[in-house]
C-alpha cells in the first residue's frame, strides 16, 4: 500500500515554489505534503499531491525532468511514543528511512516515508496494526 511521491529539481530562487505550486493549483492539483532540500544552489522538491499524473504533466510542461517515487503514507499513532513506535519496526527489521516528512492538511498525524525496502515495510507496518494510506490520501 504505497503512494506516488513526485521528486524533481528547482533552482533555489526566491519565488520558485510559489511558482510551482500557484501552477499546480491552476490545474486543480492540490499539495497536501512537502519536502525541499537545498544544496550547492539548487533545491529538490518532493511532493505529495491530489493528481500525479497531472502532477507530472503540468510539471514536465514547466521544462522540469520529473520522477515519481512509492512512498508509505503512515498514521502516526496518537500517543506519547507514538511516532517511535514506527520507527522502531523499521529499525528492528534493519529497513532503512530515506526521506521522513510530515503530511500538511489531514487532522491526523501523518507521515510520509521513503525506504529502502518498501514492500517490507508495508508488510511490517500492517502486521503491527500501523494504518497506511493509499490514494485515499490525495483526497483527504
Amino acid at each position: 500500500m504505497t503512494i506516488k511521491e513526485i521528486v524533481f529539481e528547482v533552482p533555489n530562487k526566491p519565488g520558485q515554489l510559489s511558482y510551482i505550486i500557484s501552477q499546480l493549483y491552476e490545474n486543480d492539483v492540490t499539495v497536501p505534503a512537502f519536502w525541499v532540500g537545498t544544496e550547492n544552489g539548487g533545491a529538490t522538491l518532493r511532493l505529495i499531491v491530489s493528481d500525479p499524473q497531472s502532477a507530472v504533466s503540468v510539471l514536465t510542461g514547466l521544462g522540469f525532468n520529473v520522477t515519481t517515487v512509492d512512498v508509505i503514507a503512515a498514521r502516526v499513532p496518537h500517543h506519547p511514543g507514538g511516532l517511535n513506535s514506527i520507527l522502531k519496526i523499521l529499525q528492528a527489521a534493519q529497513i532503512n528511512i530515506l526521506h521522513i516528512y510530515p503530511c500538511l492538511e489531514t487532522e491526523e498525524a501523518i507521515l510520509i516515508l521513503e525506504v529502502d525496502s518498501t514492500d517490507d515495510a508495508v508488510k511490517l507496518l500492517k502486521n503491527n496494526w500501523i494504518d497506511l494510506y493509499d490514494e485515499r490520501l490525495y483526497f483527504m
